[in-house]
């Protein structure tokens, strides 16, 4: 055998498969085992059911006389189209219990009977990344067993799987790391194809606690786990190498890092700067985090009292600045409601009258608001929409800069100091 590794040269003394002519026969379908050594998924198996009513079997299934229970056979090639005739005849539909079989004769070792039922369910489906790790590592292991067995494998036994399973090198490199690295709990999400082989690979790259770390978060947050993506581990993983060597402010290990992690975990969905990198006490937003490290308690209870105390002083001098303002407000609102009053019309009929859109709750506030109540900076002026303090202040500005009255600005005199004419 030369470097390259011809596998269908190596399996021509297995059984008569492809030589010779082949008789049809048919099995029942519950005398037909599906092989126990077959690790791929059973996927759509509803579609081929369907398509097996419409267009009939178009492929005999494969066996092999199971040695262990004479009268029943072994599927070699077909555990999805048994699956899916199983499903027919399970629905009520008898005429799919008399399974067309090829039943090939039995040889060679248990090693080659089981490389052959790998390579005839490789052949006829699409492979998973996971369903493929799976295979590389199971060829792996039979083709070190052929060896034992005394056949000879010249070169790199890696070159001969690589070629049997048709990938690369830097493809079985990173399967390897999966296989090995990926913690139990992702092996899961992975084995049933919820995250793709580079999202496992990008998560095998980093400890294991820490991938467990990870999917506390997901399972926490309700993410769906087909929404974790590469650069959501990448970023995860970017961030968790500054924690390497944190050290506390009294010099030992920092032992804050379970909940630093949860902290960057959360980030890593987001691509925000994660301040949790660093010790909490320097984190500037130490003061509103609700898992900072318990040994700065005092601190941030310090903290909190002194921002308190500022927000009260802020909150002081906000409205020494806005009570002339306010002052304004309320002044012009009183003057609005004693000529509303003199005018003896009531909120509707003045809003009617100035077409002003009516609300029922006005009936309530203006009366509030003509006595002084409820009255802050943003309150508005009855008289038009949008018209605040800074409207009225603006107009009364503008009458006292052009040395006029506000009544001639609006024509309602001809005489520029004058009252109404």
């Amino acid at each position: 055998m030369g470097m390259g590794f011809d596998l269908s040269a190596m399996l021509k003394d297995v059984s008569n498969l492809d030589t010779g002519r082949e008789q049809i026969e048919y099995i029942d379908i519950a005398l037909i085992d599906q092989d126990p050594n077959n690790f791929y998924q059973l996927s759509r198996v509803d579609e081929l059911a369907a398509n097996i009513e419409l267009l009939g079997l178009q492929q005999p299934i494969r066996v092999r006389d199971n040695p262990d229970q004479p009268g029943r056979v072994i599927i070699v090639s077909g555990h999805r189209r048994r699956a899916a005739l199983q499903l027919l005849v399970d629905e009520g539909k008898e005429q799919y219990k008399d399974v067309p079989c090829i039943r090939e004769k039995e040889a060679g070792s248990a090693a080659l009977q089981e490389l052959r039922l790998i390579y005839a369910n490789a052949d006829t489906r699409h492979l998973t990344s996971a369903e493929l790790s799976k295979q590389v590592e199971r060829v792996e292991a039979l083709l070190y067993q052929l060896k034992e067995e005394g056949m000879e494998f010249p070169g790199r036994m890696r070159d001969h799987v690589a070629e049997a399973c048709k990938v690369s090198q830097s493809k079985l490199a990173r399967l390897k790391v999966i296989r090995e690295k990926l913690a139990p709990e992702w092996k899961v999400a992975y084995d049933k194809d919820a995250i793709n082989e580079s999202v496992a690979y990008a998560l095998a790259q980093i400890p294991a606690h820490d991938q467990s770390a990870l999917m506390q978060f997901v399972q926490k947050t309700g993410r769906k786990i087909s929404n974790v993506y590469e650069n959501n581990v990448r970023a995860f993983k970017n961030d968790l190498k500054h924690l390497n060597n944190l050290q506390c402010s009294d010099g030992k290990p920092c032992g804050h890092l379970d909940e630093k992690v949860q902290k960057i975990a959360a980030t890593a969905f987001t691509f925000a700067y994660c301040p949790c990198t660093r010790c909490c006490k320097d984190c500037p937003n130490l003061v509103t985090c609700k898992s900072a490290c318990p040994k700065l308690a005092e601190k941030v209870r310090d903290m909190k009292e002194q921002r308190k105390f500022q927000k009260q002083q802020d909150r002081q001098a906000k409205e020494e600045r806005e009570r002339p303002h306010v002052e304004v407000l309320t002044q012009i609102w009183q003057r609005f409601g004693e000529a509303r009053a003199a005018a003896g019309l009531s909120v509707e009929e003045y809003q009617n009258a100035v077409n002003l859109y009516h609300l029922k709750e006005d009936d309530e506030n203006y009366p509030k608001m003509e006595h002084g109540e409820d009255i802050t900076v943003r309150t508005q002026l009855p008289y038009c929409y949008g018209m605040g303090c800074g409207t009225a202040e603006r107009l009364v500005k503008a009458a006292d800069v052009l040395g006029c009255s506000l009544d001639y600005l609006f024509g309602r005199t001809d005489d520029p100091k004058g009252g109404v004419g």
